[in-house]
């Protein structure tokens, strides 16, 4: 398995450039992808995967959200529900854009799978030697989003991240609901801040690799999250406590 990293880096930022990074939502993105290449680093180095296989993890981490940037160009939202599926969309992308020169076909088949299921709920069956790299870059996203959501609501500024949540607006119940029947949420149930970050905790439970695990357990994140919960809701706390046990299984 073969990607040339370097050239993919350089590839991406010739990509990202033809869009107006000065748009702030867009170069929320362009960075984004970075801080999530720089997880994916740490992610292969403490599995200690071979230099081949992290290239290509690496590589899948930084192109992950290509789709993204077409997204808001042409909708002007991140919502999927009402766009596009940006996993989907950057697959698309990376089909007739991505140079063939840059992987071989092993390597290319890794990557663009990785960008194709990075998004969806669950994965599906995938070859053995793929699987990995979609893991990978499943655990990346999701542990930078928990930074970049924990960063924007420390700085005053996660409403203009999560447009759709309102920051002041009750949990839920139809999201209360499904999380208790399936330890899962949706988009289509949330609405306020205390949804998505609601739906963030139940995203520990899809986390594949156990240095991810420590990582997120090692940057505090999750207390932060469980302290803007209401103390006082007894079916909340309740909810929250089920979840955290869980977690301390996934890590024990």
């Amino acid at each position: 398995m073969f990607a040339d990293y370097d050239g993919i880096r350089d590839w991406f930022v010739r990509y990202a450039h033809t869009f107006d990074l000065s748009v702030p939502m867009i170069q929320m993105k362009y960075g984004h992808s970075f801080d999530v290449m720089k997880v994916g680093e740490k992610l292969a180095g403490a599995l200690a995967w071979s230099p081949a296989d992290a290239a290509v993890g690496v590589s899948a981490c930084l192109l992950h959200d290509t789709g993204r940037f077409s997204q808001y160009r042409d909708f002007g939202t991140y919502y999927d529900g009402s766009s596009v599926d940006h996993g989907e969309r950057g697959y698309e992308i990376l089909s007739a854009e991505f140079p063939r020169a840059l992987t071989d076909d092993e390597g290319r088949e890794a990557l663009f799978q990785a960008v194709r299921w990075h998004n969806k709920k669950t994965l599906p069956e995938l070859e053995v030697r793929v699987a990995p790299f979609c893991r990978l870059t499943r655990d990346g996203d999701k542990l930078d989003v928990f930074a970049l959501v924990d960063r924007r609501i420390r700085e005053g500024t996660v409403g203009d991240l999560l447009p759709r949540h309102m920051p002041d607006a009750p949990l839920s119940e139809a999201l209360l609901d499904e999380v208790e029947r399936t330890w899962s949420g949706t988009y289509k149930n949330a609405s306020s801040l205390r949804d998505f970050l609601l739906i963030q905790l139940t995203w520990v439970l899809d986390i594949n690799f156990a240095p991810a695990l420590r990582m997120l357990e090692d940057s505090g994140v999750l207390q932060r999250i469980r302290s803007r919960f209401p103390k006082d809701d007894a079916r909340v706390q309740a909810l929250l406590t089920a979840l955290f046990a869980r977690f301390a299984e996934m890590t024990a």
